[in-house]
């Protein structure tokens, strides 16, 4: 299993509840040690029931854009993971320029949950329940399904989804079955029981069909940092999905 002990995390709430944190604690069987907040003040519940949990909480105030405070506070505290809290509420240009830099500049996994303004009630699921797994085939893609392997102490339920562009051919149903049959491979080392499921259409809008068809928590997809022409296919599919996800959305660089 992969190390989580360092987070940090940056939401858009003046007074972040323990709602919020709550179904990120489930990492501490990844090692989490502590949380590092980007708030103007957090309750002094808040600070008690995280530390409660056996995780330190820090605090950081600043002030600026968002994006800019987390990447400038992920350069100098090399998180495990970062997880950003952004409203769904704000105007779709703002909030859409926080995603694109913070995608494109952070090199640790980025866990971006929506939200709306009505995160006081808990989920009764955890936060790695139920996980889609989106792929291509790709360097990145296979990067992201080792990232996903290493969180099993975590995954409840991990559905596999692949994306055609248009109907497969016979031939091409013959080569994802064999590729299909390499991941399974994987997971059953592993000991992890996925499922693969196929869908034709634009890939960002077929992803978050299956996230609801299969009763997601999760969505994880890698991204491709290089730049090349997969790197411009990559940044279009992570942007549309983190925008219109109803379930939080996982990246790994």
């Amino acid at each position: 299993m992969i190390e989580i002990k360092k987070l940090l995390c940056a939401t858009y709430l003046k007074e972040p509840a323990y709602a919020l944190f709550e179904r990120l604690l489930d990492i501490r069987k990844l090692g989490l040690q502590e949380i590092i907040l980007l708030s103007a003040g957090p309750s002094e519940e808040l600070r008690k029931r995280v530390s409660e949990n056996g995780v330190d909480l820090k605090v950081v105030e600043g002030s600026g854009p968002l994006s800019s405070r987390i990447i400038e506070e992920a350069d100098r505290e090399h998180p495990s993971l970062i997880v950003a809290h952004l409203n769904r509420e704000k105007k779709r240009l703002l909030r859409g320029s926080t995603v694109r830099d913070l995608i494109r500049n952070t090199s640790s996994p980025l866990l971006l949950i929506p939200g709306n303004g009505k995160e006081a009630a808990s989920s009764t699921r955890g936060l790695f329940d139920g996980v889609i797994l989106a792929t291509n085939w790709t360097d990145a893609a296979h990067k992201a399904l080792l990232y996903v392997i290493g969180l099993k102490g975590l995954i409840g339920v991990l559905d596999i989804v692949y994306v055609l562009s248009e109907k497969p051919t016979v031939r091409d149903i013959r080569q994802l079955k064999e590729r299909v049959e390499e991941i399974r491979n994987i997971c059953r080392e592993e000991e992890i029981d996925a499922e693969s499921h196929f869908y034709v259409g634009k890939t960002a809008g077929e992803i978050i069909l299956a996230s609801k068809d299969y009763n997601a928590t999760l969505i994880a997809m890698g991204y491709e940092s290089k730049h090349s022409l997969e790197k411009i296919f990559s940044e279009s599919t992570c942007y549309r999905v983190a925008e219109e996800s109803p379930v939080p959305v996982l990246i790994i660089p």
